[in-house]
Formats: C-alpha cells, structure tokens, sequence
C-alpha cells in the first residue's frame, strides 16, 4: 500500500498540485501497518461479522414478532380460530330427511 501511495505521489507531484484531502488519505495510507499474513484475517473483521449476525437474528426476531401479532389481530377480526360447530343428532336427521324428500320429489318429476 505504501508503494502505491509512493507511486502516486510521485506521479501527481509534476503533473497536479496535491489536495488536502489526497494529502490527509496519503498520511492515513502511510500509517496502516502492511500485513504480517495476507491470508490471516485480522481480529476486526470477526468482530464485525459477530456483530452482522446479531443484528440479523434481532431483526429476523422482530419480524417474527410482527407477523405473530399481524396474525393474530387478522384471526381475532375474522374469527378463525374455531371452525364450524357439529350438527346435533336432531339437526342431522332434519336435514337427511330434507335431502331425501327432495330426492324422493325429484324422481317423481323425472317420470
């Protein structure tokens, strides 16, 4: 990285005048430390990948919540919770005996 800021200073110092923001980058870039290990992650990432998961399981259980609750007001507004009641016995037989005289009325057209 140093190189690179070396390599620009150098190339900009004949052709442009140099900026206070390119001067402050230049210095920031000059005072990193290079990497011991390219490969070797350093410790603020993990930190920082820690961090993203938290706030992504935060905000997966807020949605959970949300939609909990969504669905809960739709079901207590429309009243899903219990289905149809069971006929009795006797509403049963009335309405056999309905499906049958109707049947049975049905028949005696056809002929």
């Amino acid at each position: 990285m140093f190189f690179l800021t070396l390599s620009l200073s150098l190339s900009l110092v004949g052709d442009l005048q140099s900026t206070k923001a390119y001067q402050k980058w230049a210095k920031q870039v000059s005072e990193t430390k290079p990497p011991t290990s390219p490969l070797r992650r350093r410790d603020k990432a993990k930190k920082e990948s820690e961090d993203l998961y938290a706030i992504i399981s935060q905000r997966r259980n807020q949605r959970k919540e949300q939609f909990d609750s969504f669905f809960s007001s739709i079901v207590s507004k429309y009243g899903g919770g219990e289905g149809p009641s069971e006929p009795t016995e006797e509403e049963f037989e009335a309405a056999k005996k309905k499906v049958v005289s109707k049947k049975a009325s049905g028949k005696a057209k056809r002929k």
